[in-house]
This record gives C-alpha cells, structure tokens and sequence, in this order.
C-alpha cells in the first residue's frame, strides 16, 4: 500500500473525505441557519460557495487528518479508545485555542466559537478514531 510520511494513503483519504463529509453535515445542514446568521451572511443573497475555496477547505481537512495521523504514529497508538483521547486532546489543544483567537482578538461571536469548536473536537475525534483502523 502507498504510504505519505509512514501513514496508510487510504487512511489518508478516508478521514479528510470524512472530516470534509461531516463540514458539509455541520454547517450545511444541522447548524446552517445558525451558522449564517453568526457570520453575518445575506441568506438572501444566493448563490453556492466557491468551488476553489471547498478545494481549499478539504486541503484543510487533508492537512489536519494528516497531522493527527502522524500523531497517532509517533505515539503507536492503535487502540480506538486511546485514538479518540489523542485526537481531542489535540483538538483542545490546538485547534480550539487558535479558533479562541475570533472572540478574544477579532471580535467573532463567541457563539462562533463553540459552534466552530465543537465540530472541531467532534472532527479531531472522528479521524483519531478513523485512524485506529489503519495502524501498522
């Protein structure tokens, strides 16, 4: 099997297409009204996102299940249980507090915050577990 940095490149693919497909469920469908009015968007203005910046959202996916990957390998975590504990403490850690930066220096909703926050921990969480399947 093809490997990118030691990691399996199905697992790869398999947990952005998943931290990608659960962006679209979070704010597509289950948050979408509350997500548009917490940024400020016309909903009557129409119109569908632009197709460079969804390439550019699942590069972002890409880039952070890699990194959680990469995680779980340098600590040899294979076992679920243990993945999920890495992947949200990676999530606490680091995707939560640079998403704190919004409320505390740019003026974002704090309701931005925890909604952004917990689809990030809910995603960290999601590939950690994804990754478990794929160990070596």
């Amino acid at each position: 099997m093809p490997k990118v940095f030691g990691l399996n490149l199905i697992g790869l693919a398999a947990t952005s297409i998943a931290f990608f497909a659960l962006g679209w469920l979070w704010y597509g469908i289950l948050f979408m009204d509350k997500w548009i009015t917490l940024m400020g968007i016309d909903a009557n203005a129409g119109g569908e996102p632009a197709m460079g910046l969804m390439a550019l959202g699942f590069v972002n996916t890409l880039i952070a299940s890699l990194g959680i990957g990469l995680l779980l390998k340098w600590l040899n975590v294979s076992k679920l249980v243990t993945a999920v504990k890495y992947g949200l403490i990676a999530g606490v850690c680091f995707a939560l507090t640079t998403e704190a930066y919004g409320p505390i220096y740019g003026g974002t909703p704090v309701e931005l915050f925890y909604l952004n926050g917990a689809y990030l921990l809910v995603g960290y969480g999601l590939i950690a577990a994804i990754w478990s399947f794929f160990s070596d």
